[in-house]
This record gives C-alpha cells, sequence and structure tokens, in this order.
C-alpha cells in the first residue's frame, strides 16, 4: 500500500464547480459500468446521484445494490462484487486488523447520529439504568455495537448485567416486536419501523453527544489504481448530489423517503440527524484510530493482535485531483 501525505484536513470538498456544471455530460463515450451498494440510511448522496441522473452526466452506468450492513458491503468490495461500498468507519476499523485486505476510504459522504437504544417500555424500561437485567439485541462490528457499548458506558451501566446478543437488524427489529427482545441499538429505518407498530410502547435513547458515525465510500486499492477517472466520475456525481440536496431539500427528502420507505414527514423530523457532505478530513482517521483501539481492549480475540496504524486507509488523492481539475477547467 502506497504510503500517503496526511493532509485531510484538507479536503472540505464542497464543489460548487463541479455543481456549476450539473447539466453537461463530461464523458460522451460508452458509458462505464460500475456497481456500488451499502445501506439505505448512509447511502443518501448515492441515491440521490442515482435518481437525478448524475452518474449518468459523468458517463457512469450504475448497478445499485441495497445491503443491510455496512460489514455486508465491506465483505461484497472484498469480493469484487462491488466497486464501491458504502460502509461505516467501524467497518474500517475492524478490516484492517485483516492483513491483505487492502482497501481505502476515498471520501466520507454522511455524518450519521441516527443510531440509538430502542426499547420496549412494558419491559419495564422507561431510563437507561432499566436496561440492566435485559435482553439487548446489537449487531457485532457495526455501529450498533460501538453505540451500545458507549451508551453504556456514558449512562455508567453494569455491561455484566446486560445480555447483549448478536442479531441482525431486520431481527433486532422483529425481536422488539415480538417481544422476545427487550431493547436493541440500531439505525434508521428500522427505529422508525419499531415506532410505527408499538407506538407509545417503545422509547428511544438517542443523543447527538453520545456518537456519531461516518457514512464513507470505500474501494479495493487496485480499482483505484487501475481506473483513477471512474473513481473521479463517481465522486463528481456525488458532489453534484450533494449541492443538489442543499438547494432542493424538499425534493430531496422525497426522493429518500420513498427509497428508505418512510413518510416524508418522519424523515423532515429526523433530518438533522444526517449531514450530507463529501468530504475526507483527519477527524474521520481520528475516529477509525480510537475505534482500533477500543475493538483490542474491549473485542475478543483481537487482544492479542497489534492495533494497525491505519495511516494508509485514507486516500485524498482522487478529490485533491478533482478539484485541481475542476478549478482548471473553469479558469480556461
Amino acid at each position: 500500500m502506497k504510503t500517503r501525505l496526511l493532509i485531510f484536513a484538507i479536503i472540505p470538498v464542497l464543489f460548487v464547480l463541479i455543481g456549476c456544471n450539473s447539466n453537461k455530460t463530461k464523458n460522451t463515450e460508452k458509458e462505464i459500468q460500475v456497481t456500488w451498494g451499502g445501506p439505505k440510511n448512509i447511502s443518501m448522496l448515492p441515491i440521490i446521484a442515482e435518481k437525478k441522473g448524475f452518474f449518468k452526466e459523468e458517463g457512469l452506468n450504475i448497478e445499485t445494490k441495497y445491503l443491510q450492513t455496512g460489514k455486508i458491503a465491506m465483505d461484497a468490495l472484498l469480493s469484487k462484487d462491488l466497486d464501491f461500498a458504502v460502509m461505516v468507519e467501524t467497518n474500517v476499523a475492524f478490516i484492517e486488523y485483516q492483513k491483505g485486505a487492502d482497501i481505502e476510504v476515498i471520501c466520507s459522504i454522511e455524518e450519521k447520529y441516527d443510531d440509538a437504544i430502542v426499547a420496549r417500555k412494558d419491559k419495564g424500561i422507561n431510563e437507561p439504568k432499566d436496561l440492566e437485567g435485559k435482553t439487548v439485541g446489537i449487531l457485532i462490528g457495526t455501529t450498533s455495537h460501538v453505540f451500545a457499548d458507549r451508551f453504556v458506558n456514558y449512562y455508567n451501566l453494569d455491561a455484566s448485567k446486560i445480555n447483549f446478543i448478536n442479531l441482525a437488524p431486520p431481527a433486532i427489529q422483529a425481536g422488539l416486536l415480538t417481544g422476545q427482545i427487550d431493547a436493541g441499538s440500531v439505525w434508521q429505518p428500522f427505529r422508525y419501523n419499531v415506532e410505527k407498530q408499538l407506538g407509545e410502547d417503545v422509547i428511544q435513547f438517542n443523543a447527538k453527544d453520545i456518537y456519531k458515525a461516518y457514512g464513507i465510500i470505500s474501494i479495493r486499492n487496485q480499482f483505484g489504481e487501475e481506473h483513477p477517472e471512474t473513481v473521479k466520475k463517481f465522486l463528481a456525481a456525488l458532489i453534484k448530489a450533494e449541492n443538489y440536496v442543499k438547494t432542493n431539500q424538499a425534493k430531496s427528502i422525497k426522493i429518500l423517503a420513498k427509497e428508505l420507505a418512510m413518510q416524508e414527514e418522519v424523515l423532515s423530523a429526523i433530518w438533522s440527524e444526517y449531514i450530507l457532505n463529501v468530504k475526507l478530513d483527519a477527524e474521520l482517521l481520528t475516529l477509525i484510530k480510537e475505534e482500533g483501539e477500543w475493538i483490542h481492549s474491549s473485542q475478543k480475540g483481537f487482544e492479542n493482535k497489534q492495533v494497525p496504524s491505519y495511516e494508509n486507509v485514507l486516500n485524498p488523492t482522487f478529490l485533491s485531483e478533482l478539484k485541481k481539475e475542476n478549478a482548471e477547467e473553469l479558469s480556461k
């Protein structure tokens, strides 16, 4: 893996420049076939880019694969079922412990605060302390896992008194609805689905100061080396999507609510849980390193492994070049 300069403070890439040319197709040649995939709740910008035709404007013929979790997206990236994977920083923190898993993060596209502990009141849960003695569903190796751990620490709960069980988000949702589990650490739209059916019988614990997760775009190193122009076209489409969302919030919510299977008014109400922008900065690297240390100190089977340096996991090259190229184009 090549060495990179860590100047991630760096690329706050809000390319209005690209948005100004949003009606122009840069590639008049045959469209390039690429596949992207990931969970819908962290794929808002790719969804907008596809629905508004921004990928097509950049000469990309897109195949989309919606997946339940970032972990599944990461596995699909490694198996070459995806060219671009939407995942979270936790997935990167885990995968870097695996030798030979050469992936790189080319940007973050979303900062999200939609993780929460969703609990049933009829199980006697009305405040965080009530989780002790209860069964809580989490998905290990995801933001569900990180949020639950930070939640326990934030409220000084005794983790040994909580029965954590490993479940996928649909299973957490089903377990809450049937009462087989008392609570679950999960994100949207699963939170919404549970509340919609249980109504006042459910309580949600969600606080921005507990945890902020990142939705990120990752590629295989080899793919980036062999197809740099394709990567930049993909990023250019995402930046167009970002600009569209900023100037067309109501229309964006309408598009996304349909894809997320949520009511528009509900997505509007929780819109502040998401910050959609294309960038790559030092804060993301810091968080990945923190989670790498957390994995080493708290996760069974990792205690004897060396914590990765993570120094080469972020690659700002594509965003830097894209910014330079568009600046040069406008200066002509």
